[in-house]
């Protein structure tokens, strides 16, 4: 286990290696679920944990649907404006309970004026500041690692990042969860 601190570092850039769906690669006509499917599949496909993971099921998408996380659809296809909520729920879902996320989005079309195109703009400035997270972030658990004093050389020592990559966790969540309930008010729902 003598490298594994070159390892770990390895990893790191790994995990910050994620796929995005950026908005050109949305189609400008409506979709049935299956493609909407394939267009995750086929884009996503490197963010999977496993191979046979799934990324967005139809069970997934008439939960959305039927939660109200989604706009109403008109028929059996999905608007550009449903693909691009089904992408930020993607984002979201991990950190948050469906319910939130609702919150969340329900929040933001309440506000006046708010439309398809608006919601698009904020994916797009999503994956902006994803982009930086991606460059920034490495160097600042770099920076953790050289001031912590795990030496990075047992499973002992992989417990304790372990605990404290849960913990980064934690607080970005409750960070999450803070500015839902001082922003998003449940009578926006």
């Amino acid at each position: 286990m003598a490298d594994m601190k070159e390892e770990i570092l390895e990893l790191v850039l790994r995990s910050f290696a994620d796929e995005d769906i950026r908005p050109e690669q949305i189609p400008n006509l409506d979709l049935y679920m299956d493609q909407i499917i394939t267009i995750f599949d086929e884009n996503l496909r490197g963010n999977k944990r496993f191979p046979e993971d799934k990324l967005l099921t139809k069970t997934m998408i008439n939960n959305y649907s039927k939660e109200g996380v989604l706009k109403p659809v008109k028929g059996k296809k999905y608007s550009r404006e449903h693909i691009i909520q089904m992408l930020m729920v993607y984002s979201m879902k991990n950190t948050l309970t469906i319910q939130e996320i609702k919150r969340v989005l329900s929040g933001a079309y309440a506000e006046e004026g708010f439309s398809a195109e608006e919601l698009e703009e904020c994916y797009r400035q999503y994956l902006t500041f994803k982009q930086i997270e991606r460059e920034k972030m490495p160097e600042v658990i770099r920076e953790m690692f050289r001031a912590s004093p795990i030496e990075l050389q047992s499973r002992k020592d992989l417990l304790v990042l372990l605990l404290s990559m849960s913990a980064m966790s934690v607080y970005m969540k409750r960070m999450a969860e803070n500015i839902i309930d001082c922003y998003f008010t449940k009578e926006e729902n």
